[in-house]
């Protein structure tokens, strides 16, 4: 039921393990008691005054996040009243802040949202290659503040991608083709402004097609089929080519916009090490595209890529003896933890997490957090290609996405669409599609989602088995201290304490290094893993 649900296909799948995965248990979260919840609640009003009294103003957008998390599953705030139909058992559903930045359960819901949308109505079964690209520090700044730099090194960096699977799939297209009968690849971008260690790392992830697309000939029937050639393996020669052409031809860019001087572009043309890196080992095939048990799947390594900035359960705190939040502790992940302080080294680094954990006061973990959360109105990731909104192959391509299945099926019984006996693989059909829905395809239910990513589905009464249903929404204070006052729960949020004071008393809270004493890992350092075990 739950794979009908989510909208997977109904074929069987072999499980790495003998019978059904067991279901957990749904629970309301409490964000109140989590760590996070308590850092932001005890020191958030005393860190804007900081900030403001540093002259470093906290942006108005940083602070609605902030705030907004507060009140994030806290039940004072309002809820929704759901009621088992079997039973009648009842229930209560807080409201969410759906914000981008801070929230833990918000930014999980965009990524299992964002993963589900791109494998059930974009991706379509081909195989898909993660292409990472990181640029030298001296750039970084930039990427962090200037749109158009984001956008010229996106779009270099996927041309040469193209060229080298244009080349790797046998073809090579004339310099006068029009751009209408080129080959063409798919790609999903995603731009990361953080690194492991809450640090600010501007980097790209790209999910591109193993392949490329190539459009039926001119003067063809409108029906003909497209065709999807693979490429062959990338090996280490290709990816040395690709970084020096991006490097070359970004430097140039940033020389003719006048961001670089003469000097200073010449200077990092000569570098024997350039600072970019490039890494393209992660590739999911065919056969490993929905495996259930995600370890290779096209669906986690999509929510890899539109993950939020921290992991919750890598934060801990410790007080002192007073009983305020002393130190933060948050763990790196366990492959980049090893690769801190390798056997080679003569000596233990002393730079800041390079014994695996990252210890931060309470003013440089918001200080942080702030940094990392995303401008509002800025798109998280970007669709290239076939997949950009406008190519007119883009229809035809999406029909062959996992979840546009069926519309293709109902598309051919309607007679809207041909059988496809011709050549080129998984794009025979390649015309077979309906119009749109009128619905928003990428909007996902939240029980749905919750069923997806964790074999558990809310909407199912853990007493009875039976169906909960919604019933209402609680906003009015009367009705809500009503019903908690019959649940037991709180009828007051969780304090908020007020700003400590003057800044003399502040100098333990304060920044103790910045960010460039951090050692970050480039993609080519970093061991060969899974993307499940991140």
């Amino acid at each position: 039921m739950v794979a009908a649900l989510c909208g997977f296909p109904s074929r069987p799948r072999p499980r790495p393990h003998a019978g059904p995965a067991p279901r957990r248990r749904y629970e309301r979260r409490r964000p109140e008691k989590t760590p996070l919840h308590k850092i932001v609640s005890e020191y958030l009003a005393s860190w804007l005054e900081w900030r403001d009294q540093a002259e470093r103003p906290v942006p108005g957008y940083v602070e609605e996040e902030f705030r907004a998390y507060l009140e994030c599953g806290i039940l004072c705030f309002g809820f929704g009243r759901a009621l088992c139909t079997g039973c009648g058992q009842g229930f209560v559903i807080a409201f969410s802040c759906k914000g981008r930045g801070v929230c833990p359960s918000c930014n999980g819901r965009h990524m299992a949202q964002t993963a589900a949308h791109l494998v059930d109505h974009v991706i379509p079964t081909v195989p898909v290659r993660q292409w990472v690209i990181s640029v030298p520090k001296r750039l970084r700044c930039f990427l962090a503040d200037r749109p158009e730099t984001v956008a010229a090194l996106t779009k270099i960096f996927l041309a040469e991608i193209e060229r080298l699977l244009c080349a790797a799939a046998g073809v090579t297209p004339a310099a006068n083709t029009p751009t209408a009968a080129r080959p063409r690849l798919g790609a999903v971008s995603f731009l990361h402004r953080f690194g492991s260690a809450l640090n600010r790392h501007v980097h790209l992830h790209a999910c591109v097609t193993d392949g490329v697309f190539v459009p039926p000939a001119a003067g063809s029937a409108n029906d003909a089929p497209l065709a999807f050639l693979p490429a062959r393996p990338i090996n280490l020669a290709d990816l040395a080519a690709v970084t020096e052409r991006v490097r070359r031809r970004l430097i140039r860019w940033f020389r003719h916009t006048r961001l670089l001087d003469a000097a200073a572009a010449a200077d990092m043309l000569a570098w024997e090490n350039s600072g970019f890196s490039i890494d393209a080992s992660v590739r999911i095939a065919l056969s490993d595209r929905d495996v259930p048990s995600f370890f290779k799947s096209l669906e986690h390594l999509l929510r890899y890529c539109a993950r939020p900035p921290f992991a919750l359960e890598r934060l801990s705190v410790s007080r002192g003896a007073d009983g305020q939040i002393a130190r933060i502790r948050y763990a790196l992940p366990r492959h980049k933890a090893a690769n801190w302080v390798g056997p080679s080294r003569s000596r233990k680094s002393t730079r800041p997490g390079a014994n695996g954990v990252v210890d931060l006061t309470p003013f440089e973990f918001l200080d942080r957090l702030a940094d990392l959360v995303p401008p509002p109105r800025k798109h998280r990731h970007r669709y290239h290609g076939v997949f950009a909104p406008a190519h007119p192959l883009r229809p035809a391509v999406t029909a062959l996405a996992i979840g546009n299945i069926g519309k293709r099926q109902e598309a051919a019984a309607n007679g809207l669409a041909r059988d496809g006996n011709g050549t080129g693989g998984c794009c025979n059909a390649a015309h077979a599609h309906q119009k749109p829905r009128s619905h928003d395809t990428s909007r996902i239910a939240w029980a749905k989602l919750m069923a997806r990513v964790g074999e558990e589905f809310p909407l199912e009464c853990p007493n009875c088995g039976g169906d909960i249903r919604l019933i209402a929404f609680i906003t009015e204070p009367g009705p809500i201290r009503k019903i908690l006052t019959h649940l037991g729960e709180p009828l007051e949020p969780p304090p908020v304490s007020p700003a400590r004071g003057p800044p003399t008393e502040w100098g333990e809270l304060v920044q103790v290094h910045d960010d460039r004493a951090i050692f970050q890992a480039s993609p080519d350092e970093l061991p060969a893993i899974d993307i499940h075990s991140l």
